[in-house]
């Protein structure tokens, strides 16, 4: 039987990603503080980049760093691989290096000056590897004078490829035409008044009958559809800035309004007399000063804070609205320097190059899809293929291993818990794999059944490739995105009845649409969630939000002394999970993650090590200490009762599917379950959470913990001696010693 060390093949995996020093040896990442690292994260929690001993496969990479105070100024040196440098001046926490850069190793430093404080930062390292691709992003003036050139309407193809889109999608054209035929004698939408989220989706409705007649009317140049279209926008036009839909009241329906406006003036430009245009520029100046006011204010605010989920779509919002509209409004010039470059260099804070995506799956779906408009029109309009970034073109395995086809739900984060709708889901993937066709974006659209033809997003997305699209070869089964700190483990990828198992360890803590779930894990088996995130995103910042479902208790994690767990605390970076150790082979997959830092100095050790031997057992080990003796609590959450078949062992069964979880080692613990939340959600069906508590408080504590998926009979024990576990698992043996390193025979 071969013998495979779970600590050698993680740190194998793990360093097989860094870039090697001419002797041929790993870089090492320097832990020398600077002023950088120095930077507190509640000041400008933004990630370095490229960290110390990345290896990059976008060239030129993002450079960005924390903002050290509102007066600071800065100056970029980069050393190339033949030894000589370059220097740029950064006047703010970012640059846009203006050149790809050859493959081979760099080192850049930042040096700081505000006032009479000039400070150096150490060098950090990278490689820019072989298959590195390349996405330099034009200065501000080059963008602006390019979006000025091209004659309205700007945010369209060229009429070769407009026409060629227009013939292949004509059953999508043909279901938009219905719809806008059918409002043709519809009164107007008044101007929305309520709750925000009620705001939010008349303001949507309005905006999207709006589009859909100006796409009509281009399509087709029937007049009744540019008279519905001029109808809408002027409608549309008439809404205060200032009143219900103002940026300041419900900024989601202010930043759709405003670039409705912007893309119905350039549509209807040619028919626009000019009293028609100045009805429209009016509001579209003004809603796009209270968003630039935003996210860019005297110091640019998302630069410094990124974090942001709705400032960071207003931003690529705003930078499109800017490109629209250049040369007809003055302070569009501004905008887009100000917008542009820095929405090109983000495009998404929440994961690396890696295409991860740490807010969770279901707002990667509404966020990718928020900006697949504006992405097409950056192509069309100044000729930057976002498409070529590294994050947007890796987005594809983020997709395809943590929402693989046949997924019932998402994965983490608010919202994640959401039935997957084959509509917005099918379509999201066929366009975002027409705009950036790998091989693996093309086999994922090409699974996802129910996408609607007549989206604006599918009509308007580069024309696609019909041929055949197979599940690239080679392709594994298991993927860890590092950037995020997310696992995905499948029995088979390609196996819409597979079993998943999905792992989060994140240096994204629980900020914003995160929650306090470090080291925690999910089961899907045959389309059925068996281990489950429990809880429902009724809103955000809610009382279920805050009670229930952002804690750690409504997660499968550690908690203790009746619930207690993770700090929820909304900066990023606090409290951070690690991923430690990660491998993959064909018969199983290890992951490791230390979650101490995120129980916020109440734990001295919080690590948990999870081995999936495909296709039907998980072993999940935990070691926990703490300076202060706690009742230590394994938590299982379910959509149905869970069945007890003893203190240490319960059964999970839905939907056809099954899982039985033994505990083989643990303190002498009880196990209880309920339906009751802390704090109740609006609404949703009740979910059970088990929890296996220890019966005595302890400063220590050991779990190892066999999940059965299908619940199939195996010999299984744990033994420990010498500090060294022993765990048999049928014809299976497991050892694990005292820093949790693991050895499967």
């Amino acid at each position: 039987m071969a013998v495979v060390r779970w600590a050698t093949l993680g740190a194998v995996a793990l360093a097989a990603s860094l870039p090697l020093a001419a002797r041929g040896e790993p870089c090492v990442p320097d832990p020398t503080s600077d002023w950088i690292s120095q930077v507190p994260l509640g000041t400008s929690p933004v990630q370095v980049r490229p960290a110390d001993c990345a290896a990059v496969e976008q060239t030129p990479p993002d450079f960005s760093w924390p903002d050290h105070d509102a007066d600071a100024r800065y100056t970029v040196t980069l050393t190339y691989p033949d030894g000589t440098s370059r220097s740029r001046a950064a006047p703010q926490n970012w640059i846009n290096w203006d050149e790809a850069l050859p493959a081979g190793d760099y080192a850049w430093r930042v040096r700081l000056e505000s006032g009479a404080l000039v400070q150096d930062s150490r060098a950090r390292r990278f490689t820019v590897r072989a298959d590195a691709l390349p996405f330099v992003v034009p200065d501000a003036d080059t963008l602006f004078m390019r979006a000025v050139a091209k004659p309205h309407p700007r945010a369209m193809p060229d009429a070769v490829t407009a026409q060629a889109m227009i013939e292949q999608r004509q059953a999508g054209l043909a279901q938009l035409y219905a719809r806008v035929d059918a409002g043709l004698a519809a009164p107007l939408a008044p101007e929305p008044s309520g709750l925000p989220q009620d705001v939010v989706w008349a303001s949507h409705e309005e905006c999207l009958r709006t589009l859909e007649a100006a796409l009509a009317w281009l399509a087709t140049w029937r007049e009744e559809y540019f008279a519905e279209a001029l109808r809408h926008a002027l409608n549309l036009a008439a809404w205060d800035p200032a009143g219900s839909t103002s940026y300041a009241a419900a900024d989601q329906a202010s930043r759709e309004i405003a670039w409705t406006l912007a893309l119905a003036y350039d549509w209807l430009h040619a028919r626009l007399d000019a009293n028609q245009r100045g009805l429209l520029l009016a509001p579209i100046l003004a809603r796009g000063a209270d968003m630039y006011n935003d996210v860019i204010g005297a110091r640019a605010r998302v630069a410094t804070y990124p974090y942001d989920s709705h400032g960071n779509t207003t931003l690529t919002a705003l930078a499109l609205v800017c490109v629209l509209v250049a040369g007809d409004i003055p302070e569009a010039y501004n905008g887009l320097a100000k917008t542009l470059p820095l929405a090109l260099h983000w495009t998404s804070p929440w994961g690396g190059e890696d295409g991860g995506y740490a807010n969770g799956t279901a707002y990667s779906n509404w966020d990718v899809g928020a900006r697949l408009l504006p992405w097409y029109a950056l192509r069309w309009t100044v000729g930057v293929d976002i498409a070529q970034k590294a994050w947007v073109r890796n987005y594809a395995r983020f997709l395809a291993y943590f929402v693989p086809p046949g997924s019932p739900t998402g994965e983490f984060g608010d919202g994640a818990e959401l039935t997957l709708d084959p509509r917005f889901w099918g379509s999201l993937g066929k366009a975002y794999a027409a705009f950036s066709p790998s091989p693996l974006a093309r086999w994922y659209a090409a699974q996802l059944p129910g996408a609607d033809p007549s989206l604006l997003e599918q009509i308007l997305a580069p024309l696609a490739d019909p041929g055949p699209a197979p599940l690239p070869a080679g392709t594994p089964d298991a993927a860890f995105f590092p950037s995020i700190g997310w696992t995905a483990m499948h029995s088979a990828l390609a196996d819409a009845q597979r079993t998943s198992v999905y792992f989060k360890s994140s240096r994204y803590a629980s900020y914003n649409h995160s929650h306090a779930d470090q080291n925690s894990f999910t089961v899907v088996a045959g389309g059925v969630p068996l281990a489950i995130d429990s809880g429902y995103f009724d809103g955000y910042q809610t009382p279920h939000w805050w009670g229930w479902y952002k804690q750690t208790r409504a997660h499968n994690a550690i908690t203790f002394d009746g619930g207690q767990g993770q700090r929820v605390y909304e900066s990023n970076g606090y409290g951070p999970g690690t991923v430690t150790r990660f491998a993959h082979t064909a018969a199983y997959d290890i992951v490791q993650g230390d979650a101490t830092a995120a129980y916020g100095g109440a734990l001295s050790d919080a690590r948990r090590s999870m081995l999936y031997l495909r296709p039907d057992r998980i072993l999940v080990y935990d070691r926990l200490a703490s300076a202060t003796p706690r009742t230590w609590e394994w938590n299982i959450h379910a959509a149905q009762p869970m069945s007890v078949a003893s203190q240490s062992a319960i059964r999970i069964d839905d939907g056809g599917q099954s899982l039985c979880v033994d505990l083989l080692a643990a303190p002498a613990t009880a196990f209880t379950q309920t339906d009751q939340w802390s704090a109740d959600p609006a609404s949703g069906a009740p979910q059970w959470h088990g929890t296996f508590a220890a019966a005595q408080p302890g400063a220590a504590a050991e779990f190892i913990a066999l999940l059965r998926v299908g619940c199939a009979p195996v010999a299984a024990g744990a033994a420990k001696q010498d500090g060294v576990w022993t765990v048999t698992l049928g014809a299976t043996t497991v050892t694990i010693d005292g820093d949790a390193a693991i050895a499967v025979q």
